[in-house]
């Protein structure tokens, strides 16, 4: 018995004895699909859902299971459409009904690929081996199972919840084992998933999905990214040494994705195709979209915003690298612009910030005042969030309540610390990735922009010295330590734009020196993340040798 057969066999549910739940005979299961109450989706899921753990308990012959399973198939997929709708379009996180639909529909992806993968091992006991005339039959098994394995995962993704227990391990040994027999790339016609599929494919399209981590994407950039990986999966090898550039290690039999490990493995998966074509398609934006060609004849239009998301998640990659430190310590945070707009203005709403700088008041915030009753907390909603680890990049951070803390992919987050009793200071932060958690709370990545902010406003001066409408903006330092100014703003302002800072009197910060007529002759947009807009003040380039 090979060791790639003998993995693909465990961990899988054990027979048990009595009565069989569910009839595995091809035709009576035929029957009884053609008799599901269809009119009734909830009863025909139930039902779906029932037959299928039945029949992963009952002792079968490798051949009667795999027809059972394709007879039942066409059903469940139903069900499963049915489930995906009552939850499509819906906000996170997903309220209790939605959040059931998404947790069954899940469930039968997982059944039909542990399904499939006990089809596959019955085919091939009791070594291992393909037997006389069922080739297609073993094919057939490892890419169906292979197939729901992925699925299972990118529902998951979508409404950002962990992964199902599971179903990277079982992945891994489906490829293993389908690599051992030399079926790895041999095609399956497979009409639900309208195409042909094979398990390189899958398993390399799903490797590379979780690499770019799509928790960091919105619903509708991971449904643009599907097809990307696609057509990336043929040039993006698997490889036994570790190559130049952006390569994650791919575990051997660990029921996690990709990424940095620190135990035994063989293999890595080459990215530079997939990051050089990104890099190359960033150059060639044109009216904010650019094209993506992952493979010959096939070509994705994709924005700038994706593009400039996917450059991200190559280069946090390579962060990943970084020491990360334990944590456990909790901040204050406030989630968005706006909110975090009044706290640096001294609980100020955007009005009185306004009419205050324009008279020259010196607005103090008395005795921490952020202590002091409800009153002041009750215009911005603040949240306590636990870090669970750092690095120099960000925090890897945890809220107890998701459904409290409504934050999104993308969004501003302002990170407050001080010692008690005296006023916060605000780190500022963005949101890059999200996810879930079964017990109801929020885990997120927040990258660090800048150590110290400062409440000011914008206001664009036209050509003839009038002025536009004003926006609500913050002032940033970057903590790469970068020279010129820098604003987090939440409306667009095109680049070229001058640009008049307004401020408070009170406002000191000694990078930018004592605060007066404050006008930026010329900008340029740094970011355009869609929540809000980093821009710059840009510098004039020096050109020559110093004398």
């Amino acid at each position: 018995m090979s060791d790639s057969y003998r993995r693909l066999c465990q961990d899988l549910p054990p027979a048990t004895g009595g009565a069989a739940p569910f009839p595995a005979d091809p035709k009576k299961v035929k029957a009884w699909v053609a008799a599901l109450p269809r009119a009734n989706p909830q009863a025909a899921e139930q039902e779906i859902s029932r037959a299928l753990a039945g029949l992963l308990g009952q002792k079968l012959e490798g051949g009667q299971r795999l027809a059972a399973l394709e007879e039942l198939r066409g059903a469940t997929l139903e069900a499963i459409t049915l489930l995906e709708r009552q939850f499509a379009g819906s906000p996170l996180p997903l309220p209790p009904d939605k959040a059931r639909a998404a947790t069954v529909a899940e469930t039968l992806h997982m059944h039909l690929a542990v399904g499939y993968r006990q089809a596959a091992c019955e085919l091939c006991a009791p070594a291992g081996a393909v037997p006389f005339l069922r080739g297609g039959a073993v094919l057939q098994a490892l890419v169906r199972s292979a197939f729901h394995h992925s699925r299972a995962l990118a529902l998951a993704w979508r409404v950002y919840r962990p992964a199902p227990v599971g179903a990277w391990q079982g992945l891994h040994r489906l490829h293993r084992f389908a690599t051992a027999l030399k079926l790895e790339r041999k095609g399956c016609e497979d009409k639900a998933a309208g195409a042909t599929q094979d398990v390189q494919t899958i398993y390399v399209q799903t490797l590379l999905m979780a690499s770019v981590n799509p928790y960091a994407f919105a619903q509708a950039e991971q449904d643009t990214m599907w097809p990307l990986t696609r057509g990336y999966a043929a040039r993006c090898a698997l490889l036994d040494r570790q190559p130049e550039g952006i390569a994650p290690v791919v575990p051997e039999d660990a029921d996690r994705g990709p990424g940095a490990s620190d135990e035994s493995h063989s293999r890595w998966l080459d990215l530079r195709a997939f990051s050089d074509d990104v890099e190359r398609a960033l150059g060639r934006v044109r009216d904010g979209q650019a094209e993506l060609s992952p493979a010959a004849g096939l070509g994705v239009r994709v924005g700038n915003d994706l593009l400039i998301r996917l450059r991200r998640a190559f280069g946090q990659m390579a962060a990943r690298g970084l020491v990360r430190l334990p944590a456990g310590h909790s901040l204050d945070t406030v989630l968005g612009l706006s909110g975090l707009h009044y706290l640096l203005a001294g609980q100020r709403d955007f009005d009185t910030f306004m009419r205050q700088s324009a008279q020259g008041t010196v607005h103090v915030i008395a005795g921490a005042a952020w202590t002091q009753g409800a009153a002041a907390m009750t215009r911005v909603p603040r949240f306590t969030a636990k870090v669970l680890d750092q690095s120099l990049g960000g925090y890897r951070m945890a809220w107890d309540s998701a459904e409290q803390a409504r934050a999104r992919v993308g969004e501003l987050v302002g990170l407050g610390f001080g010692e008690q009793g005296e006023e916060l200071a605000w780190m500022v932060g963005v949101m890059r990735w999200l996810r879930y958690e079964p017990d109801g709370s929020l885990s997120a990545g927040v990258e660090l922009i800048s150590r110290r902010s400062s409440a000011v406003a914008l206001r664009v001066v036209s050509a003839d010295g009038g002025s536009r409408q004003v926006h609500r903006a913050v002032e940033v330092f970057p903590i790469d330590g970068a020279g010129g100014r820098c604003f987090v703003c939440g409306a667009a302002i095109d680049a070229g734009s001058r640009v008049e800072v307004i401020h408070d009197a009170s406002s000191y910060i000694p990078e930018v020196g004592a605060r007066g007529p404050d006008l930026l002759e010329d900008v340029e947009v740094l970011l355009n993340a869609g929540d809000y807009v980093l821009l710059g003040e840009r510098r004039a380039e020096t050109t020559g040798e110093a004398a």
